[in-house]
């Protein structure tokens, strides 16, 4: 197979989007069609194998340190194409995660003694970003579930629907409930895509220098 055919995401009518056609795109500045291509991208990549509504799944294979280990995996690739600051997440993995609790309103659940954004955005050499939620959760959730294969320091996973998205006192997450709102942040973007000036919005300029980079490593 052709780089030219590389399929870079898969449309909900299962139609795969090849590299050929998203450097078209990018060539005749298809806004609409590009910023439906990073929410399919995104989505179908990390939250859409645990998006299945039937109660057979949801019981049987559905597991929330998974579906926590995606969102983290999203949440770096997200700020990836949305802040310049971020592009390479290299050696900024932490500061990417503080950045994003500020800054979304649908995670400030996340944010109590954190940095200010735009200290998350600033390089500091002596690597002073541990402060607060943000750290405690880069720490021992993300790094905990992605390289130990479970949470540490008493931070727990659960997917009871009664459960809040967080709760501070027993450092307990809601998976599911992080994953839909990590959905809504994929909607929220896409919609700010379709609603901004692809030739002179930082988002896009940001958006499609982060999509070159994809396709340049293709």
């Amino acid at each position: 197979m052709s780089n030219d055919d590389l399929v870079l995401a898969v449309d909900k009518r299962g139609k795969e989007i090849v590299r050929s056609t998203v450097e078209e795109w990018i060539r005749s500045r298809q806004k609409e069609k590009l910023s439906q291509l990073i929410y399919d991208r995104l989505y179908g990549r990390y939250i859409k194998p645990f998006d299945y509504p039937t109660e057979l799944f949801r019981k049987y294979y559905k597991n929330g340190f998974a579906v926590m280990a995606n969102c983290c995996l999203l949440i770096e690739t997200y700020v990836s194409f949305r802040v310049r600051e971020f592009r390479d997440t290299h050696r900024k993995s932490e500061r990417c995660f503080g950045y994003f609790f500020v800054t979304e309103p649908l995670f400030n659940d996340f944010s109590k003694g954190s940095l200010s954004a735009i200290e998350y955005l600033t390089d500091d050499p002596s690597g002073n970003k541990d402060k607060g939620l943000p750290h405690d959760f880069f720490q021992n959730v993300r790094c905990g579930i992605l390289h130990r294969g479970e949470t540490r320091n008493n931070w727990r996973i659960t997917r009871v629907r009664t459960r809040p998205l967080f709760t501070e006192t027993k450092r307990e997450i809601n998976a599911t409930k992080f994953m839909n709102r990590m959905k809504r942040v994929l909607s929220n973007y896409k919609r700010v895509l379709d609603n901004t000036n692809i030739d002179t919005d930082p988002e896009w300029e940001t958006c499609i220098n982060r999509l070159k980079d994809v396709l340049s490593k293709a």
